[in-house]
């Protein structure tokens, strides 16, 4: 009988354990943070209404003759999340390639009257409107939440051209269109990498003959990288 009564209380003490194991903790429920939210939250909008001024420094790629540095400011109304627009304008800084330079010592060897002669971007400005058709949040380093955008911009301007006395120097109509990544650090911080290509007219270089040849349109490849202030602080949420 010992033994009966003895197998019957750990029976029954195996059932009161294994139903406590089916019993929500009251405490666990109360500290849940989403316990009381809403099952859908409105999307956080990090662009619409907002005002976008960005301190940007940018440099045409792939150059033949002279490569430009182009330090500048750019100013965007964010009218909805997805559609902005907006100016800049940018200083041009000409800086030889090595392939300029190449033809210089070459020239001095020979000793000729050649002399390598190319234009340059001294000053561009035009207006833009822009799209993020792709966007959203992810995490870095496993703890760091980060919002992100895609965006494309269609812009025209003009452009300021330079250079030796022998390439012709003037302006240009300056078309032009990128895309790039927009990372915010904070609701009123971001970053930008934009990679875009911009058609001005000018004569690149004189030729082997030292002569100019006519003005055309062609591409100047640029990679521009920027650091943007958002205000009014405070983001908005969709509708």
């Amino acid at each position: 009988m010992k033994a009966r009564a003895c197998t019957l209380r750990i029976l029954l003490l195996a059932v009161a354990l294994g139903l406590t194991a089916f019993v929500p903790d009251a405490r666990a429920a109360d500290d849940d943070v989403l316990a009381n939210a809403p099952v859908v939250r409105r999307l956080l909008q990090h662009r619409a209404g907002r005002s976008e001024l960005a301190v940007q420094f940018g440099s045409t790629i792939g150059d033949t003759y002279m490569r430009n540095l182009l330090p500048g400011l750019r100013y965007d109304l964010h009218l909805y999340d997805w559609l902005n627009v907006g100016a800049d304008l940018a200083v041009g800084i000409p800086v030889q390639t090595q392939m300029a330079k190449d033809i210089e010592v070459k020239v001095q060897k020979a000793n000729t009257d050649f002399t390598m002669a190319a234009s340059s971007l001294k000053f561009l400005g035009g207006a833009h409107v822009g799209v993020s058709p792709l966007t959203g949040k992810f995490v870095a380093f496993g703890a760091l939440p980060l919002a992100f955008d895609v965006h494309v911009n269609l812009s025209v301007g003009i452009a300021s051209i330079g250079g030796d006395p022998v390439v012709a120097s003037g302006i240009s109509v300056a078309p032009g269109v990128s895309g790039g990544v927009r990372l915010f650090l904070t609701n009123v911080v971001a970053l930008n990498l934009d990679i875009g290509e911009l058609l001005v007219k000018r004569t690149l270089a004189v030729d082997r003959n030292g002569k100019a040849p006519g003005a055309q349109f062609s591409g100047n490849t640029m990679a521009t990288f920027g650091l943007s202030f958002f205000l009014p602080a405070q983001t908005q949420r969709a509708d």
